[in-house]
Formats: structure tokens, sequence, C-alpha cells
């Protein structure tokens, strides 16, 4: 009788390793009826990329390549964003194809399979010198989600779905300026009527601009509207984009400049077009150190001009009684 409890642990324990043992063997069932979905081929085309269309009803975008880098059509090749792109490909890559289902076209609007101007498919399609093709994405079911490949009537169940924009401005690189207050050294803002503004820091590592020729004790308190002029420039993150070519540029509202401790040399203006307002990098030198050169990203293209909203003006265009509260 004092051996019960130790045979139904042993019982107990049997059980326990023989279920665990079942659903890893189901589980390994699972894995090896899943394939990929692209094939060995298609998935070899991948690094070969030369343009990848993205439609969904009536929102479309085109991207391509421009001298080795993705550039977005719609906007004269402006760069992608890297990280967007990246999620793409991983997503064909890494998509596995867990069951088939139905091959009758008839049923392919039923399951949001059917490319039209009101349809919420999304079609990826991609193109290579050796090779075209192209996925659908139709309705979700549970975790994934209802494929199919172009020209062909066979639906797929994908183990997870994509989500993805087909807006243009969604795609476009528009982190134009990122420098870190802590590398900046001097700024200098002049105004079209001659209003010019110039800040400085009291030691390298300092995070406070102070506005030159303001006493000390005017300073204090009035960090917040010195900086926030500042860093509207060099955290920049525009609206979107234009080739200057294709704007009507006259003398700017505003100039900017700003220095930082590792030599790099920033200059940019503020344009007022007919209400809307454009940022131009009119020149760009590069930090001296390298180490510090790899914190400061600036697109100094100058082929390029980037809008900027109403609240960014509101920051970068201010002047010394706009700064300088009263405490």
């Amino acid at each position: 009788m004092r051996n019960k409890p130790l045979i139904f642990t042993v019982i107990l324990t049997a059980v326990l390793v023989a279920l665990a043992l079942n659903m890893r063997g189901q589980d390994r069932v699972v894995d090896l009826s899943s394939r990929d979905l692209l094939s060995p081929m298609q998935e070899k085309q991948l690094p070969r990329l030369e343009r990848i269309s993205l439609m969904r009803g009536e929102g479309q975008v085109e991207l391509a390549q421009y001298d080795g880098n993705w550039g977005v059509v719609s906007h004269a090749g402006f760069p992608v964003q890297q990280e967007r792109l990246a999620a793409l490909l991983h997503a064909l890559r890494g998509a596995r194809v867990v069951e088939e289902k139905t091959s009758n076209p008839e049923h392919h609007a039923r399951l949001g399979l059917e490319v039209a101007a009101d349809s919420e498919a999304l079609q990826v399609s991609l193109h290579t010198p050796e090779l075209d093709f192209g996925v659908i994405y139709g309705n979700r079911v549970g975790n994934g989600q209802l494929v199919r490949f172009i020209d062909d009537d066979q639906v797929l169940l994908l183990n997870r779905p994509l989500s993805i924009s087909v807006s243009p401005l969604d795609w476009l690189a528009l982190n134009v300026i990122d420098i870190p207050m802590q590398q900046v050294a001097t700024a200098r803002w002049t105004h079209a009527d001659g209003e010019t503004l110039e800040l400085d820091k009291r030691a390298e590592g300092d995070y406070n601009l102070r506005l030159v020729g303001l006493e000390d004790g005017q300073q204090g308190g009035n960090e917040r509207w010195i900086n926030s002029m500042v860093l509207a420039l060099i955290n920049l993150t525009a609206q979107n984009v234009a080739l200057r070519e294709d704007l009507v540029l006259a003398e700017p509202m505003l100039r900017m400049q700003v220095t930082t401790w590792s030599g790099a040399e920033l200059a940019a203006s503020l344009h007022d077009i007919e209400g809307r307002y454009w940022l131009l990098i009119d020149d760009y030198k590069a930090a001296e150190a390298d180490a510090e050169a790899d914190q400061l990203q600036v697109n100094a293209n100058p082929r390029w001009a980037y809008q900027v909203g109403i609240g960014q003006v509101e920051n970068l265009n201010k002047r010394q009684a706009d700064i300088v509260r009263a405490q």
C-alpha cells in the first residue's frame, strides 16, 4: 500500500512524456508538410531584383534600382526606406505554405484574391532580368493569410500575413538630417530682413546652446526655446520631397548654419513658395573624425528640396523675441 503513491507518480510521468512526444511528433509533421512560398529559382532572384510594384485598389507604389540604390519611381528615384524594403523581402523569403486551398478561380473574389479597383487584395510584382513573378495577398485566416501567385489560380494558406503600405510617401526615406545635439558647437540663423542670431556652447559635450550677446542671467530658463530652434533643423524629418529644378526658388526667408565639434559644417535655407515651405541643404562638409562622422546623417544631394510643415517652420523661423522669454 505504501508503494501506491510511487506507482501513481511513475504512471503519471510516463503519460506526460508520451503526450509531450506525441505533440512534438505532430509539430514535426506540420513542419514537414509546410514548404517555402518561393521556389528555389524565385528566391535566387531576390538579390537580382530591378523593380518592385505594390498595388492595392487604386493605390500603387513602384520601386526601382538607380545606380545600385533603391528609389521611389514617382518621386524621381528618391531613396527608399531601407527598413521597409528589408521587411518586404524578409516577408517574401520567410513565408511558408501550410495548406493548399481551392484552385477554382470563381472563388478568388470571395477570398479577397481578385485584383480590382475596389479590391483590398495586395499585389506584389517582382521583376528581374531573368524572371517576372509576383504574389497576390487576400483574406486573413487566423494567424495566416490566403495568397496566390500572379497567373496561377491555386490558392495557398501562408503561415503569417503581410501588411504593407502602397503609398509612395510611406516609402520615402525622409529622415533628412540627424545630428546629435551634443555634437553641435555653434549655430547661426539669418533672417531675410537681416536679423541674425548666433549661438554657441560653453564647452564640448554640453547639450544646451546659448544666445551670443545675451547676459548669463537671461540665458537660464530659455534653453528650451533656444534649443528647439536648432533641433528643428538637425533632427529634420521632411513631409515630402521634390526636385529643386521643379520649384521656382527666390531669395530664402531664412538661412541657417550649424557647425559641430568634429568639424562638420551644414548650411541650409528655408523658402516660402506660394504658402508651402521648402528646405534646401545648400552645403555640407562632413566631419573630420571618422568615428564621429558615423553619428552624423545628412542627405545633402543637391537635387532635392524638402517640404516641411507649419509646426516645423514655426520652430525654425524664431527670432530673438521668440526665444528669450520673460522670467
